[in-house]
């Protein structure tokens, strides 16, 4: 019988917390790695801040308050009254002043109805288009553009403006009253232009390299601490977990501390909120596809192990993912369940969920098999209703044929080498007693 390999040689307690802190650093950069794209994604891509300009003024809460923004924005520049005293008869000219006040109730209608037009909507996101395409361009050092507003990047909603005072026959010529910047609201002052560019371009470099150093630190972990590489992949996996539940937590604090503290206004604090749930869909999205990722590699790691529970797993299961068709086909019923119940809105994000799932779980599924095959097969079926009790195995082998058994399953490296001095040790102390 050949010499079975020494067992490597036992990890040091130093390198072993090394690695822990090596796969802590890892997660924390994941969160900021996150966080970043988050940002770079909704405040620099086109097509992103679009769709969500799109989503924004879709939204009931959003739409009050643009809108009395909008008449705000009228009556401080038309005279209202004025207009109304031309339009009456002499004997009720007096009275434009009252009805004047009586008619911002319909017009405050009218601004929300106008806003749920797709055509105004439509103007609404073509001016917050502009906006952003503008902030773009002077965060990355142009300019230029900015002659015509005070050297400031403004969201213009004097088109909406205009539309609503167009839309009274009393109100003549409103939008010829109406000054150049009415309805400009300042997003970026001139005096704070430097400092958002040197963030702009601090954000862009770590969105784009900071999780290089995050895998590096995976990978050194791993190096660091052979023999005990699963369980520094489960540290990883749970440290996945942690980072999506830190990032949803950070955006529920974020949107508290948005709300309670941007305005004093009880009646401006819902489209706040709608403004921030809306912006912030995609790092919830993230956060949970995160967690998810995390829980599948936890399991992964959970079943792949030597605890007795996990290889009680294994022998249980056996039978069934023997059977490709069959095991694919309940796997992936589960998988499109769970992409169904998260609130993953990218089909980027469900893809990646989806191939990093399927890797796991057909890596677990072959080492199952190959213990289920390794046992006998079908005359090593368990019974369904115990999964994870221990059973005597009958004596069909001799021991040189379980050792060789052994030997494969761990040059296969479906056993480590702890796994395989154990139950080599068991194997020859039962035969020496028997």
């Amino acid at each position: 019988m050949t010499a079975a390999p020494e067992p490597a040689a036992k990890v040091s307690r130093t390198r072993i917390i090394l690695a822990r802190v090596l796969v802590v650093i890892g997660v924390i950069l994941v969160v900021v790695s996150l966080l970043s794209n988050w940002v770079k994604r909704e405040a620099l891509d086109k097509e992103t801040f679009a769709s969500t300009s799109q989503e924004l003024i879709a939204h009931p809460a959003i739409q009050n308050q643009l809108a009395q923004t909008m008449v705000e924005q009228l009556y401080a520049n038309v005279d209202v009254s004025a207009q109304l005293e031309q339009k009456l008869p002499p004997n009720l000219q007096a009275l434009s002043g009252p009805i004047a006040g009586l008619s911002r109730e319909l017009i405050d209608r009218a601004a929300v109805e106008l806003l749920q037009r797709p055509r105004v909507q439509s103007l609404f996101v073509n001016a917050a288009s502009l906006a952003q395409s503008q902030t773009v361009r002077v965060l990355e050092g142009d300019t230029t553009r900015l002659q015509t507003t005070g050297g400031n990047v403004v969201l213009d909603l004097h088109p909406l403006v205009q539309r609503l005072g167009d839309r009274f026959g009393f109100l003549a010529n409103a939008s010829g009253q109406l000054p150049p910047d009415a309805g400009r609201i300042v997003l970026l002052q001139s005096d704070q232009l430097n400092t958002a560019q040197n963030l702009t371009q601090a954000l862009k470099s770590v969105a784009d390299w900071i999780w290089v150093p995050a895998l590096l630190a995976w990978a050194l972990a791993l190096w660091l601490v052979p023999g005990r590489r699963r369980k520094e992949v489960r540290a990883i996996a749970i440290g996945w977990i942690v980072a999506g539940i830190a990032l949803l937590v950070i955006r529920r604090v974020a949107g508290s501390y948005l709300v309670d503290n941007l305005t004093d206004s009880d009646s401006v604090r819902p489209a706040l909120s709608a403004f921030w749930n809306i912006l912030s869909d995609g790092l919830k999205e993230a956060a949970w596809a995160v967690v998810v990722i995390g829980i599948i590699g936890t399991l992964g790691a959970w079943v792949t192990g030597e605890g007795t529970r996990a290889a009680g797993t294994r022998r249980w299961l056996g039978p069934w993912l023997a059977r490709p068709g069959l095991a694919w086909g309940v796997f992936a019923a589960v998988l499109l369940l769970v992409i169904w119940a998260l609130p993953l809105q990218r089909f980027l994000v469900a893809a990646i969920l989806a191939v990093l799932a399927c890797a796991g779980f057909e890596i677990a599924r072959r080492q199952a098999v190959a213990e289920y095959e390794a046992e006998g097969g079908e005359a090593a079926r368990p019974q369904l209703s115990m999964p994870f009790r221990r059973r005597a195995a009958t004596e069909q082998t001799t021991q040189v044929e379980e050792l060789e058994r052994l030997a494969r399953l761990r040059s296969d490296e479906l056993l480590t080498e702890e796994e395989y001095a154990a139950a080599k040790g068991r194997l020859l102390g039962a035969g020496t007693s028997g």
